[in-house]
């Protein structure tokens, strides 16, 4: 008893070891074979590296074309070896499902996970994210219109931050690819165009942006590094834009009339002349001439005045503008610096963020 009262305190400490040792054993070597993670943002980069490593060892299988995809199977890669079964971290008894997107971008590859956990969880692309935040009927936020949804109002949660640049994302178009314009005009100057037009016998230009300079222009800006980093043409994708020409006595906001003509595989545009309107809440804004647009319409805390895509069609050499709310014009040839708009994939992620300024969204 008295070796034992003297020693009581290694007694115990040696006991305390033991059972942590067992526990550590337990959890080491028990359970499933499974890849173990603290995340399933963790999960996630490990299936990624998993493909990684496929992919390098099976290289034909790569995408050949720009903006090209094929997809790596969860089973696939665990049946090569490359990873093991996952489960889900909240219940061990469910099995996740999964792939890898790889899509070559700029003549690099991107791959993006995608995980399914039961109800407990599933990879959340930007989009999806944003819209299961809440579709609003009224006041600022998320309006659906047919198979799109649009920002709205003064004030909506809007940001987003791609590669250090703050974006507002207008739209989330039908094929889940999100609209942002920046909040800063790009350092650049150009005309819309400045070509000698026959009709005006000076150079005017020529209002078809289909061979306009500002097309070029925008090839130009995107394929620059000083204007694009690497991150946000990781993002990029070519989308079509809306290059239709809108005459005089045309009052409408809906935007079918510039979206009557399109073109395809555009990577940096600027916005169609009804844009604009359309992000205003005021019941009074239903005509392109009237000031009240202006009001609750968070493009006004971007700029008021913008140069659009759209040309007028009662001539061959002018252009809209809006200002102020209501759209003029100008002749093609006048220069001005411009609010890029981009169109990002359906497959970035959500990483973080909540919309707001300080909080914008982020992707990864």
């Amino acid at each position: 008893m008295g070796f034992i009262r003297e020693n009581i305190l290694k007694i115990v400490t040696i006991i305390v070891i033991l059972i942590v040792a067992i526990l550590v054993m337990i959890f080491a070597f028990g359970g499933k074979n499974t890849t173990k993670t603290k995340s399933y943002s963790q999960m996630e980069e490990n299936l990624k590296t998993a493909a990684k490593n496929y992919l390098n060892d099976n290289r034909k299988l790569l995408p050949k074309d720009e903006n090209e995809q094929s997809k790596i199977n969860l089973d696939t890669l665990v049946n090569a070896k490359y990873i093991k079964e996952l489960f889900s971290i909240d219940d061990e008894n469910i099995k996740c499902n999964g792939y890898v997107s790889a899509i070559k971008k700029n003549e690099k590859y991107k791959l993006i996970p995608y995980i399914k956990c039961g109800k407990y969880y599933e990879t959340r692309s930007i989009a999806d994210y944003i819209k299961n935040q809440g579709i609003v009927t009224s006041g600022d936020g998320l309006y659906q219109s047919e198979n799109k949804y649009i920002f709205k109002g003064e004030t909506p949660n809007n940001y987003i931050s791609i590669g250090g640049r703050l974006y507002r994302i207008i739209e989330i178009d039908e094929d889940n690819e999100l609209r942002l314009i920046t909040v800063k005009r790009l350092n650049y100057s150009t005309s819309w165009d400045n070509r000698y037009n026959v009709d005006q016998s000076k150079y005017d230009g020529i209002n078809d942006y289909s061979v306009s300079r500002l097309k070029d222009t925008m090839e130009l800006v995107y394929n620059d590094a000083e204007y694009f980093s690497e991150e946000e043409k990781s993002l990029i994708v070519p989308h079509s834009a809306c290059i239709g020409k809108r005459y005089l006595s045309d009052n409408s906001i809906d935007g079918k009339t510039e979206c009557a003509n399109q073109i395809e595989n555009q990577y940096v545009t600027i916005m169609t002349a009804s844009e604009y309107m359309r992000a205003s809440i005021d019941s009074h804004c239903n005509s392109s001439n009237t000031y009240t647009c202006s009001n609750y319409n968070y493009f006004n805390d971007i700029s008021t005045t913008y140069k659009t895509i759209t040309g007028v069609a009662d001539n061959t050499y002018q252009v809209y503008n809006v200002s102020n709310g209501i759209l003029s014009v100008s002749k093609a040839s006048a220069t001005f610096t411009f609010y890029p708009i981009i169109y990002i994939d359906k497959l970035s992620l959500y990483a973080s963020g909540d919309g707001s300024k300080d909080n914008p969204y982020m992707v990864r």
